[in-house]
């Protein structure tokens, strides 16, 4: 009898482990699923932070006598900060390439101003505006929409 008892106690205690290990296992594939998640939004900032640090780079190398600036009074007008800085980098960017360029050659213009230049015709402003906030002609502005960017 006792075996007997011992037997049914140890089914009993299986069947109850089988039944509380689907419920561990709909938690641990939660965990996955956030590890994941976390894991895919690490990978994502982290090539954010490589495109910025590229972008930079490339500043920098435009640019061989870099100095931080203070902000110009003109920026004021603008309230997201992060407009102006790209504004300002893009502007730096554009003085850098105005001023390697010699009178016989005009180098391509740099992909930043590219950029800028769609977004502000996207917000609306005139030729005339996006050609003084970007340092480049008017004509050149014009080219740069007619391409859309290309």
């Amino acid at each position: 009898m006792k075996l007997l008892d011992l037997s049914i106690i140890l089914m009993i205690a299986g069947i109850v482990l089988i039944v509380v290990s689907f419920f561990f296992k709909n938690t641990a594939k939660k965990v996955e699923q956030d590890v994941e998640e976390l894991s895919i939004s690490i990978f994502q900032e982290t090539n954010n932070l490589k495109r910025r640090l590229k972008i930079v780079e490339e500043e920098l190398l435009l640019e061989p006598e870099f100095q931080v600036k203070s902000p110009v009074t003109q920026n004021q007008s603008i309230q997201n900060p992060k407009m102006q800085q790209v504004m300002h980098a893009v502007q730096q960017a554009a003085q850098a390439t105005k001023s390697a360029q010699t009178p016989q050659q005009t180098k391509p213009i740099h992909q930043i101003i590219i950029s800028q230049v769609l977004e502000l015709n996207k917000q609306g402003l005139s030729i005339t505006d996006i050609s003084i906030r970007s340092n480049l002609t008017e004509e050149q502005v014009r080219q740069v929409i007619a391409n859309g960017g290309r």
